[in-house]
């Protein structure tokens, strides 16, 4: 039994992921933008797979760095070890928004947040035997570009645009973190053309079921031939090669040190007031 964070199970992929793992005996650390969300999950999880493990609950706006901080402690705390990370969540923003810490919102949620948080329980993933972070990225990723002058937006804003860029951030993410920490798994994955509220919100079409979009998370978090695979990106279960862009080296390590910049501050205090 492994146990399994999962950012943003409270609806679509997320919540069908984490039901599909509850019903393997898993124990799920169910996250959520707040507490009422994630009580929903829970009992909507209970309902479906009655015979479900423990079930964590952790909520965080992950659009405030300070709130994603506060959750990784507070889950520090409370978890003696986290086997697999899943980052999950994402959002997409027909219009500009920019977050309190002044990042534009598609790329804080769905690129720093993730980045910050597993930052952060890197020292609960070492507690696991075989640790695996999970990262859903898009197909879309292949349009996106990392304009490292315009990050949030300021110059020119198009909500697809701003989506794809995020998800290329993903792939480079997981490809560098992959590389940083040989001794996890790390993989992303783009989940299918699947019928959740974004997949309305951004390009106002039907997909598939939300079970579908689960499968290759499921399979990443759990499947045991793909326990050392890492740096990898999967579409449908199997490994696919990613958009040229998600394969640059330079590029991942740029955007690496970019994010680590933005999230400088909240990573400094999150060590201080760990330390008291």
């Amino acid at each position: 039994m492994k146990t399994i964070l999962i950012t943003g199970a409270t609806d679509g992929i997320g919540l069908a992921t984490a039901k599909e793992l509850a019903r393997q005996g898993h124990e799920l650390v169910l996250h959520g933008r707040n507490e009422e969300k994630v009580m929903r999950a829970c009992h909507a999880i209970r309902t479906a797979v009655p015979h479900a493990s423990l079930l964590h609950m952790a909520y965080a706006d992950l659009g405030d760095l300070a709130d994603v901080a506060r959750m990784a402690h507070e889950l520090t705390v409370r978890l003696p070890r986290l086997d697999v990370l899943i980052n999950n969540a994402g959002v997409y923003m027909t219009e500009r928004k920019t977050t309190r810490d002044g990042f534009e919102m598609t790329l804080a949620v769905n690129h720093l947040a993730h980045f910050l948080l597993t930052s952060l329980l890197l020292p609960l993933l070492k507690e696991s035997a075989a640790p695996r972070v999970v990262t859903v990225s898009s197909m879309v990723h292949t349009s996106g570009r990392i304009v490292f002058d315009d990050m949030n937006g300021e110059q020119r804003f198009d909500g697809y645009h701003a989506y794809a860029n995020s998800k290329l951030a993903n792939v480079l993410f997981a490809n560098e973190l992959a590389r940083r920490e040989p001794w996890l798994a790390s993989n992303s994955l783009h989940p299918g053309v699947i019928g959740t509220k974004l997949l309305r919100a951004g390009f106002d079409m039907q997909g598939d079921p939300v079970e579908i979009g689960a499968r290759t998370s499921v399979y990443l978090a759990t499947a045991p031939e793909v326990a050392i695979a890492t740096g990898r990106y999967f579409v449908e279960r199997s490994e696919t090669e990613p958009g040229a862009q998600a394969l640059d080296r330079q590029l991942a390590q740029r955007l690496w040190a970019w994010s680590e910049n933005a999230v400088s501050g909240v990573m400094q205090a999150s060590v201080k007031d760990g330390s008291q």
